[in-house]
């Protein structure tokens, strides 16, 4: 069994200049926790996942609360200024790059070792340089359920 065999396709893309509230956008109508970042030319240039947006103390001003969120201390104004800053920021400044990917003939035991390996969740599948789908841990949660309905069968 290959990529190819098991990824989601097609997939939703966004571009590398929208700002990181675009992407924030697309991913909630979406229902998507990660999108694969595509530059000027319609490569695989980055990637942005639900995990990009968690609020890191290098966002923050030093202050006093006693609240904390995400493990940050933050008080309900710092977090708004936070995520009204953030939201317009270009999406580049906080995408990952370089990508890991994998040919979509790529056999699906190496899929899964690269993903441990790398401690990832997501890895987009390419043909050749295109980008044709993407397989996240969704997608070895779906493998397993089938095959465990097979065998009962």
């Amino acid at each position: 069994m290959n990529a190819k065999d098991i990824m989601s396709s097609p997939v939703i893309t966004v571009s590398s200049d929208a700002t990181v509230g675009e992407a924030a956008d697309l991913m909630l109508e979406h229902g998507t926790s990660c999108l694969p970042v595509l530059d000027e030319s319609g490569q695989l240039g980055g990637i942005l996942t639900h995990t990009d947006f968690a609020i890191h103390r290098r966002y923050l001003s030093p202050s006093g609360s006693m609240d904390t969120l995400m493990g940050s201390w933050v008080t309900p104004g710092a977090l708004e200024e936070v995520s009204r800053r953030l939201r317009h920021k270009p999406l580049k400044e906080i995408m990952r790059s370089p990508v890991i990917t994998v040919q979509e003939w790529t056999p699906v035991s190496e899929v899964a070792n690269l993903m441990l390996r790398n401690r990832i969740s997501r890895i987009p599948v390419m043909r050749g340089d295109k980008l044709v789908g993407i397989i996240t841990r969704h997608d070895f949660i779906k493998l397993m359920a089938v095959r465990v309905d097979i065998r009962f069968l």
